[in-house]
């Protein structure tokens, strides 16, 4: 039987410094894949429910961070992302911040994850394999100056607006509100600035959607505070 989702997993940066302790992040992706007589008929029907991810940590391996998500301590060094569902040909990300302590160069291990889901009709439980991620360590201090990866840097930022728009709706009547303008206000800046570095049309039309919901919180608050 297919799979129902297709996961994909890209590192912010292939090589670290191995002389120090360094940040690196992990975006994970993941597609809803569907039968071939429900890709022809075009069906957005969900193709796996109650989605979860364990993530095992290596022991110089420490998590800083949760972008698009909520994790929870399992047991030993492990943490599990509950996901939701996804329908046919939709695609998700995830970002996770890690921090690699020092080792010696080479190819190290990392991290180790399985997906576990529900496949409708009848709800069956299924897992992928386990999988396995290394990270290479280096003395060549020339990865200290290589750039995070775009694919990485694009959907970190996306993720970090989509929570900031979140936020800015719940603390709406806050006294704090007029902190959270000042937030979207430079994550709209910084989502303008890396389309302007790579010429990426999405990332320019999510940083007029922030101004936009800037311009709809600030004048909400006006109202509010004239009352």
């Amino acid at each position: 039987m297919q799979a129902s989702i297709q996961p994909i997993f890209t590192w912010s940066q292939e090589r670290i410094f191995a002389g120090g302790a360094q940040n690196v992040i992990l975006l994970i992706e993941w597609k809803g894949i569907s039968e071939k007589e429900e890709s022809r008929r075009k069906s957005r029907k969900v193709v796996a429910s109650d989605i979860e991810l364990r993530i095992w940590l290596e022991a110089h391996v420490t998590v800083n961070d949760c972008h698009g998500c909520t994790a929870e301590a399992g047991e030993g060094r492990s943490i599990l992302l509950r996901l939701g569902k996804i329908q046919s040909k939709a695609r998700k990300f995830i970002a996770l911040e890690f921090s690699m302590a020092a080792k010696p160069a080479g190819i190290h291990e990392a991290l180790w994850l399985q997906w576990q889901y529900k496949q409708p009709p009848v709800e069956r439980i299924r897992e992928l394999p386990l999988k396995k991620l290394s990270l290479e360590y280096s003395h060549h201090t020339d990865v200290l100056s290589e750039k995070c990866c775009f694919h990485v840097e694009k959907h970190l930022e996306l993720l970090k607006t989509e929570k900031l728009l979140e936020e800015a709706v719940l603390q709406r009547t806050k006294s704090s509100v007029q902190t959270d303008f000042e937030h979207l206000r430079r994550q709209a800046d910084d989502l303008l600035l890396l389309a302007a570095r790579s010429g990426d049309m999405q990332l320019v039309k999510e940083a007029e959607t922030v101004y936009k919901q800037l311009d709809a919180e600030v004048n909400v608050w006006r109202k509010t505070a004239t009352r």
